[in-house]
């Protein structure tokens, strides 16, 4: 009749492994442990950080500073302003999405949602801005905004301030 006994010594010492290894799952403190989801790593920083002098081809002097998740825009002269949030961006398919969120002034670029497309080399930018989100225009003639004598619209030309 050592049947029931060893049957309840075996259930004692199968309780008795998996307490431990919870306990030693749980750090053995018993307090919870947190998981860092993937979405934790940190994105690469968009490329055109930091600040930038537009060099035309139509529209006023500004500058355009992008840091932070954010894109500012200022006339040279303190005469217009427009703030944009970046939605997203891909460095390596050279584009983003912004939207608006403040502006002073007859502000530029003049919308509530944008994509661009850029070619950077070296210093020169070359942005290609398209209304709405996703709309993204190639960039026709990279560091001249121009076809032949033509203006291509929405075309910008900055370079990198130091």
């Amino acid at each position: 009749m050592t049947m029931p006994g060893c049957m309840h010594m075996r259930i004692s010492c199968l309780a008795t492994i998996m307490t431990l290894a919870t306990i030693t799952l749980l750090g053995c403190g018993g307090g919870t442990t947190t998981v860092q989801p993937e979405a934790s790593v940190q994105p690469e920083p968009f490329e055109l950080q930091g600040a930038w002098l537009y060099l035309g081809p139509s529209d006023g002097p500004h500058t355009l500073e992008i840091s932070n998740g954010s894109m500012a825009y200022a006339d040279i002269n303190g005469a217009w302003s427009s703030n944009w949030t970046i939605k997203e961006y891909d460095n390596g398919l050279h584009h983003f999405q912004v939207v608006f969120e403040t502006g002073t002034g007859t502000y530029l670029p003049v919308g509530q949602t944008m994509s661009g497309t850029y070619v950077l080399n070296g210093q020169i930018l070359t942005v290609q801005l398209a209304n709405g989100l996703g709309s993204y225009s190639p960039v026709q003639s990279p560091g001249s905004c121009t076809e032949g004598s033509t203006l291509i619209p929405d075309c910008r030309i900055y370079v990198k301030q130091n």
